[in-house]
């Protein structure tokens, strides 16, 4: 009887070791499984220290169902192995709702990388636009008043200001000056 209790703590013990050993290999590689070694930083950058010990944690309801199932194959207490077995039910379920967040953190992340790069890109476009509008002003600032009103006037409110704005402030106020009063005040108010 004490042979067949060493033996059986023995291949229970190179089990975990042998689960703990793949679940290494697969939180390092993407999915051994599928004998896809490609290194895990690689597939999924979203790796925090929480997640891999979330990751630890799903692995150990595995690690106690497997040491359960071994316990009734010896024929220990069933009782105290529907407990575990009732754990275990919980433990799942708590995976499934972890690996649910998981999944939203990555569409997040995802969703912020979009927003981000979309910021990028219009803060290069808003520079162009300050070039633009400097370069332009000083057109403007070095043609008659009257004939530069003129053609400010056939843009928009909005890029008239800012043209205007960007001038020095007599040249902007001689073309201000050549202006309808009521579509001066229009550009130049304070939104």
């Amino acid at each position: 009887m004490l042979e067949k209790i060493a033996t059986a703590i023995i291949i229970i013990i190179a089990f975990i070791m042998v689960t703990v050993a793949i679940a290494y290999l697969n939180l390092k590689y993407n999915n051994v499984f599928a004998f896809d070694f490609t290194p895990a930083h690689q597939a999924v950058e979203l790796r925090t220290e929480k997640q891999i010990s979330e990751l630890k944690e799903s692995l150990r309801p595995e690690i106690e169902k497997s040491v359960f199932d071994s316990l009734k194959v010896i024929g220990f207490d069933s009782t105290a192995i529907m407990n575990a077995n009732n754990r275990l039910v919980l433990l799942e379920d708590s995976i499934e709702v972890l690996q649910d967040r998981i999944a939203k953190l990555s569409n997040e992340k995802l969703a912020l990388e979009a927003i981000k790069a979309d910021n990028e890109r219009k803060s290069e476009s808003n520079e162009e636009y300050k070039k633009w509008i400097a370069e332009t002003s000083k057109f403007y600032e070095s043609m008659e008043s009257a004939k530069a009103a003129k053609i400010i006037l056939k843009y928009s409110d909005n890029i008239a200001k800012d043209i205007l704005y960007s001038m020095k402030k007599k040249k902007a106020a001689e073309i201000l000056a050549e202006i309808n009063p009521e579509i001066a005040k229009r550009i130049t108010r304070v939104p």
